[in-house]
């Protein structure tokens, strides 16, 4: 199968889907009291309608655009070099999975596990850079206990 892309549209779309998330997401992440026409809400909502209007136009000039590339959706779409081009977005997905699980699991475990599987996708080979990344968790805890912060 073929399609026509360009960076436009890829962009526009992406940022598109954020920002409306993002617009519904306000409400239950901004409590709002006060009832005067500038409220705590206010900035956001304004920040994130502009994104949505500037997502949108993107995505606009990219669908009228010209120039796009045209991409075939096959098997070589998962060669070993494009899955390599991947490897940021694995470290993106880990770090969502942190922010999921550290609720849960408590600062201390889901640090660790955090820390040291990424050593281990980047492939550290060394004893040694486990026992920093660990004693890294460690001593921020204590420290931000030792402030009287809280962590989950």
């Amino acid at each position: 199968m073929k399609i026509k892309l360009n960076s436009n549209m890829i962009t526009g779309a992406l940022f598109l889907i954020i920002s409306i998330i993002l617009h519904i997401m306000i409400p239950s992440q901004i409590k709002v009291y006060e009832t005067g026409a500038v409220t705590a809400a206010t900035v956001p909502t304004l920040m994130i309608r502009g994104m949505i209007l500037c997502s949108a136009i993107l995505l606009a000039q990219g669908v009228l655009s010209k120039q796009k590339t045209e991409y075939m959706i096959s098997g070589a779409m998962f060669s070993r070099e494009k899955l390599l081009k991947l490897k940021p977005l694995i470290y993106i997905l880990m770090l969502l999975i942190y922010a999921i699980i550290l609720p849960y699991a408590g600062f201390i475990i889901s640090s660790l596990v955090l820390s040291n599987c990424i050593l281990l996708y980047f492939g550290a080979r060394k004893w040694w850079f486990y026992a920093v990344a660990s004693a890294n968790v460690f001593v921020a805890y204590f420290a931000f206990t030792a402030m009287s912060v809280t962590l989950p």
